[in-house]
């Protein structure tokens, strides 16, 4: 069980945001109260305990989380695809002992989001068609996993949790902003007019990246993950000389990945939403990654023979 804080999400610094092309004038000083989920206590005893540790604190992992780490491993190639048993401690030797633990918190994190959308569900609330909402966003994680291990400069594992990551906060956002809806932001958003951070922060002052990058933080998750989560829609991070010399390389390549993943799994709902930004920043995302248009014409190939395959091989 995980208890529930409320934080207020703003950027303080709105005036700076405002002059880098961020927050408009009528969001300048806004505050949205969200209702964070708390980090399990299991999380920060793995983190914090020796591995020699790690038995007997697994134990109290539920089966179908080891399961699902499992499944995460041999979908990456970490792990054979059977006769071990799904548990904790084969899911630290796929991974290592810090990477398990990172990936669990991830698949923790999003699972509450997930259990945040089902609440609205069952209370009547506007939040239908999670389920697709949910596949896509897997489906995506796992291409990017994919691109993630083709391309080389980052962990599989990592793309994964980014990929996971990036939209788990639209639940929570749905959930509690009501007034004015966040429902209408959402398709608003989707007609790609504006980006869609500057949408939601011209009516809510925050947008679903940030609170991501919280929520990540709050979670003890890998900082430069949360950083690329925070950054997602951002194509200012794929220039060349990105506005702050202190810009992670990490953050860049993941939102580089991301941005060709979402080009090779585009959701209908978001279809016209997704080319603006590929316009905006799909050339540049390649050219961070290295990649020619052939390139990303090969993998686009190579990622549709996986999906067809079932992600074997």
């Amino acid at each position: 069980m995980t208890e529930t804080l409320l934080c207020a999400i703003a950027r303080p610094d709105s005036a700076a945001d405002e002059a880098a092309g961020g927050l408009p004038p009528a969001a300048t000083g806004s505050v949205q109260m969200l209702a964070l989920p708390a980090a399990p206590v299991l999380l920060s005893q793995l983190r914090s305990e020796s591995p020699a540790a790690l038995s007997r604190l697994a134990a109290a992992l539920d089966a179908p989380s080891c399961a699902l780490l499992m499944q995460c491993a041999i979908s990456l190639g970490l792990g054979p695809p059977g006769g071990r048993r799904s548990t904790f401690e084969a899911a630290v030797d796929a991974f290592g002992v810090r990477r398990a633990v990172d990936l669990f918190g991830t698949l923790a994190l999003v699972g509450q989001m997930r259990a945040l959308a089902q609440q609205r569900d069952g209370a009547g609330g506007p939040c239908a068609s999670w389920a697709g909402f949910w596949e896509h966003s897997l489906n995506r994680a796992r291409v990017l996993a994919w691109l993630a291990r083709r391309h080389g400069g980052e962990s599989a594992d990592l793309a994964l949790g980014f990929g996971l990551l990036c939209d788990s906060a639209v639940a929570l956002m749905m959930l509690e902003l009501q007034s004015p809806s966040y429902r209408v932001t959402l398709a608003e958003a989707n007609l790609g007019h504006r980006p869609v951070t500057e949408v939601e922060r011209s009516r809510h002052g925050i947008d679903h990246a940030e609170v991501a990058e919280r929520l990540a933080l709050h979670w003890g998750l890998d900082a430069g993950l949360a950083g690329a989560v925070g950054r997602h829609h951002d194509a200012r991070v794929l220039t060349p000389e990105p506005s702050s010399p202190e810009q992670p390389c990490r953050v860049r390549l993941l939102v580089a990945l991301g941005l060709v993943a979402d080009r090779m799994t585009v959701r209908p709902a978001a279809r016209h939403r997704q080319h603006v930004e590929w316009q905006r920043g799909g050339a540049m995302a390649l050219h961070v990654l290295g990649l020619s248009l052939q390139d990303y014409d090969d993998w686009l190939d190579e990622v549709s023979v996986q999906a067809t395959l079932g992600g074997r091989g």
